[in-house]
């Protein structure tokens, strides 16, 4: 599915001729510290403020400059009257050192302050310090931040729906030269894209349990074929499983009404001489954890639980985990689609248990490399917290690759060790694998398990517990890693 918030996120390129008919609602200008404004700003004033009726927001111009940029404030807002600029948000910029979270926070402030405006239009003006950043794709992650940040879920509301007013977002470049501002439209249509998925990613995350089965999931994966011709869909249900012996996946979903379905979504856009890269994606609808039954306290956030197959083209492993008098028990053995026997000692560990039989089936691509990603443990929350995804994989060179594109997009992933020290954890007297380990190192001990059924191929694993979503006050999708995905996925590594 997709799931666009902004109507339009576009790029115009202005120069000394054609800025004489730029018009614009509100327009927004970041301040570099000790700035005396920059050379738009003063054609701005020159264009529109030359007057002598128009001195007075002439000097406020350079007031608000003045004080943004010493710091006295962090933004001001000139009015500008009878002109077609109807008014000019003055923003303090980060400093070219500025870690790429802080140009985030700023394009995303930019957006809330419209939006407490009730502007429908905005344009950002993207001075040099921007388009010509040590942070390379500086023009893309605004792109995308002005278009994730404006989402707001409204779906199951009917009496209390507050749709933001911002509609349309431009970016202006000035005096840029006929390939700069090409890829600047470039940039700026690849970051709205990067945005409308990670929206996409929330929305689906957003929507409650029972707005969001595994069948509804399917059917709106099917609804992309309309959009993305291109696109290979299909999805194997409950009888598909059993027949390709996805004993593992099936377990899961036994306690529950919902059928579980797998979903499949290929892209084959690449050279034909090149391996594919694939993306496998937990989608538990709902976790009560089984007969292992989860605390009610925050139970409800369990429909997250499915984060992972939010964020992905790829293989979606969709179940719900429910206990019932048909749910899978602790002690019971099941085999996977590996012919690997699993000990259930936990209900609760069910994730790994429909990701092992899906990076079984996935090796009929013969994959470039294969990225699992799940909101896997508890454990993983305790040990990185709500920034950084865990990651661990059998190839250090994929795992730097993944690091990398994490730190470019401020989707950012940490590496836990993956040694043959931890692989003890799956042992079991009555069954090749059990599926949970001793008590400490939990994300790594689910990373093992998952490991024995990759060894054919190149193998990432990305725990993103912490950062699918944001409990109270602001609860919700966060979207990730759907940037991190997209860098590593487009960049070709």
């Amino acid at each position: 599915m997709t799931y666009k918030v902004l109507a339009t996120v576009n790029h115009k390129s202005l120069d000394k001729k054609n800025i004489k008919q730029f018009k614009s609602g509100a327009l927004a200008v970041a301040v570099e510290k000790a700035s005396n404004g920059n050379d738009f700003v003063k054609h701005i004033k020159s264009t529109f403020f030359s007057s002598t009726k128009n001195q007075v927001i002439a000097k406020t111009i350079d007031k608000a400059v003045k004080d943004v940029s010493s710091g006295n404030i962090t933004h001001a807002w000139v009015e500008c009257p009878n002109v077609k600029i109807n008014k000019i948000l003055f923003i303090k910029q980060p400093d070219n050192k500025a870690e790429l979270r802080k140009w985030v926070e700023m394009f995303t402030r930019m957006v809330s302050l419209a939006n407490a405006h009730n502007e429908k239009e905005l344009s950002i003006h993207l001075n040099d310090s921007i388009i010509s950043n040590p942070f390379e794709n500086l023009v893309e992650v605004a792109a995308r931040t002005v278009e994730s940040s404006s989402y707001k879920f409204n779906q199951t509301k009917n009496k209390t729906v507050k749709k933001l007013p911002l509609s349309k977002v431009t970016f202006t470049s000035f005096q840029l030269s006929a390939s700069e501002s090409r890829n600047t439209s470039a940039a700026v249509k690849k970051g709205y894209a990067i945005g409308e998925g990670m929206n996409a990613t929330k929305f689906l995350g957003d929507l409650p349990a029972n707005h969001c089965t595994p069948r509804i999931i399917e059917s709106k994966a099917k609804q992309l074929k309309k959009i993305f011709p291109k696109l290979k869909i299909k999805s194997l249900n409950e009888k598909q499983l059993a027949q390709l012996k996805m004993g593992s996946y099936l377990s899961v979903a036994r306690g529950s009404i919902e059928p579980p379905r797998m979903i499949i979504i290929e892209y084959n856009g690449g050279p034909k001489n090149v391996a594919p890269a694939v993306l496998v994606g937990k989608g538990i609808t709902f976790d009560t954890g089984g007969i292992s039954l989860k605390p009610s306290g925050k139970m409800d956030e369990m429909k997250w639980d499915m984060g992972g197959a939010a964020s992905v083209f790829g293989v979606m492993a969709c179940a719900e985990n429910r206990p019932s008098s048909k749910a899978t028990k602790p002690g019971d053995v099941v085999t996977s689609m590996s012919g690997q026997t699993i000990e259930i000692l936990n209900t609760d560990a069910e994730g790994r248990l429909v990701l092992c039989d899906a990076l079984t089936y996935v090796k009929r691509y013969k994959p470039k490399y294969v990225i699992d990603i799940a909101t896997l443990t508890g454990a993983c929350v305790v040990a990185l917290g709500q920034h950084a995804s865990g990651l661990m994989s059998n190839d250090q060179k994929l795992a730097d690759n993944i690091l990398a594109a994490g730190e470019n997009t401020f989707d950012r992933a940490w590496q836990l060790p993956l040694w043959d020290e931890y692989q003890s954890c799956t042992k079991t007297n009555f069954a090749d694998l059990a599926n949970i380990g001793g008590s400490g190192a939990g994300t790594i001990t689910a990373a093992c398990f998952l490991s024995r059924f990759a060894e054919d191929f190149k193998w990432a694993h990305l725990d993103i517990a912490g950062t699918a979503w944001v409990t109270s006050p602001k609860k919700g999708s966060t979207g990730r890693p759907v940037p991190l995905l997209t860098e590593m996925v487009l960049s070709s590594k």
